[in-house]
């Protein structure tokens, strides 16, 4: 295909997103078949546009008359998703073509990934196919689309609020996973894809568009390989000029690049590689699906902030201890209680004076009448305190009488600091793994209160001091 200006492949990538209409090839009505999951997906998540499921046997799916032949649909189709065995591909490609379609999207595997000759041959011909006939493909062996805003989606249990996060993935069980674990904690996406082989479009076209999408405000990517390292890496680093850009490596090492091998057909580098290229592009890299989801959440939700003096409430002490440690060895400060703050302490608490100290300690509040979400709060005034770190301790409250009243106060102490704050803010609050359906459920309704409002929240004191060390530290290379 001839040279796209960056603009015309932005508008051409931004309509493959907002399709008005959406066929389903090789829709089926047995309801554990990506078929069906595909009809079923769109209408679960408001599609406001045409949704047309093929399938030779014609019938119904869903309440949706079933067509025959992609050739009997009436009306113009944007978008096609393709859920057909590979041995009848081309001619859908050709199909679209005639139609006038502007995207194919692959469910459709078995090409390179297989590792067979035959597979990549057929690879290589479906792209010279598509291009003959004008048409741009997603995949092959992806899953494709998820733009809430606009009802998209390839699983319907995904969350359906908007937000600012884009995230282009070589694997669709991957993206799921990451909207699964990251959607309690808050973490929403603007607009996703999973993209698969990327024999056409790819890692190099999707970052260059999240880069670019006004919708999108952080990039996330999980990649296992490359067909072009110069243009991703230009990609990259013309992204991460105006957005941070995390990033996933995966097969970086000789199993896992077998493993995306023949996941992907991915061509992976080795790790050293990849790192100095992601430094040298403005990126962060992260090791981990974990990591992934904390650094997410920290870019989408957290104010930027390069100061590394942070201020702790919330934790016992040994707990303290341990923060402090870890605070330290990350290139974070923990001072000592700031003077603004030991003078307040001194009127509110003269018993506290000259102990209390930062981490504060919760057990040395216990019963004092003062609290932790007091402290919080004169930890963002002082001029002495960058960071701010919060910890629930639900499993001391548990231990308390008033259990249900207690969380819920302290958690509207922390939005209302989280609401007005101008400093990087990180909330910890434990999974909900309780045997106790009382208490999960209280954790639950907790965790949705605090990422309801905005805020960054972790299941642990390590990951939210890693994710504010790395957050702390990208914002001052950035400003350096």
């Amino acid at each position: 295909m001839t040279q796209q200006s960056p603009e015309d492949a932005f508008a051409r990538i931004d309509a493959i997103f907002r399709p008005r209409s959406v066929a389903v090839v090789g829709a089926s009505a047995n309801p554990d078949s990506p078929g069906y999951d595909y009809v079923k997906s769109l209408q679960d998540f408001g599609f406001r546009g045409g949704i047309y499921p093929v399938n030779p046997k014609g019938g119904e799916i869903l309440g949706l008359p079933v067509s025959a032949s992609f050739g009997e649909i009436r009306g113009d189709v944007d978008y096609v998703i393709s859920c057909i065995p590979s041995d009848h591909i081309l001619e859908l490609v050709r199909e679209c073509g005639e139609r006038n379609v502007k995207a194919l999207q692959l469910f459709t595997g078995r090409f390179s990934e297989t590792g067979r000759a035959e597979g990549a041959a057929l690879e290589r011909q479906l792209l010279q196919t598509a291009r003959d006939a004008g048409v741009r493909l997603i995949g092959p062996n992806c899953m494709g689309l998820l733009y809430p805003a606009h009802g998209i989606s390839f699983r319907g249990d995904m969350s359906r609020e908007a937000g600012n996060v884009g995230f282009l993935s070589q694997s669709g069980n991957l993206l799921f996973e990451i909207t699964h674990y990251g959607g309690p904690r808050g973490l929403r996406f603007s607009k996703a894809i999973s993209y698969g082989n990327g024999v056409d479009l790819d890692e190099s076209d999707f970052t260059s568009y999240f880069g670019a999408d006004p919708e999108t405000k952080v990039v996330g990517a999980y990649v296992e390989g490359v067909r072009d390292g110069r243009r991703f890496l230009d990609a990259l680093r013309r992204a991460a000029a105006g957005k941070p850009v995390v990033v996933l490596k995966g097969g970086r090492t000789g199993a896992g690049g077998r493993a995306a091998a023949s996941h992907t057909a991915a061509l992976a580098g080795t790790a050293a590689v990849w790192e100095a290229a992601l430094r040298q592009a403005g990126c962060l890299s992260v090791g981990t699906v974990e990591e992934l989801i904390d650094m997410l959440i920290a870019f989408s939700r957290m104010r930027p902030g390069t100061g590394t003096r942070l201020g702790m409430v919330g934790s016992g002490g040994g707990r303290s201890v341990l923060t402090a440690d870890l605070c330290e060895e990350l290139g974070l400060a923990v001072p000592p209680l700031p003077s603004d703050i030991e003078a307040k302490v001194a009127e509110r608490t003269p018993d506290l004076a000259g102990w209390l100290t930062n981490p504060v300690d919760q057990s040395i509040l216990a019963g004092s009448g003062l609290g932790g979400g007091r402290v919080l709060e004169w930890f963002d005034e002082s001029p002495e305190i960058d960071l701010l770190l919060a910890n629930m301790n639900e499993a001391w409250a548990f231990g308390r009488p008033n259990v249900e009243e207690i969380l819920p106060r302290v958690a509207d102490r922390f939005v209302g600091v989280g609401a007005r704050t101008k400093k990087p803010f990180a909330v910890v609050l434990g999974p909900s793994d309780y045997a106790e359906e009382d208490r999960w459920r209280l954790v639950s309704d907790m965790r949705e209160r605090l990422a309801g409002a905005g805020l960054a929240v972790y299941p642990s004191v390590e990951r939210a001091v890693h994710a504010l060390a790395a957050h702390t530290k990208y914002w001052q290379r950035r400003d350096s």
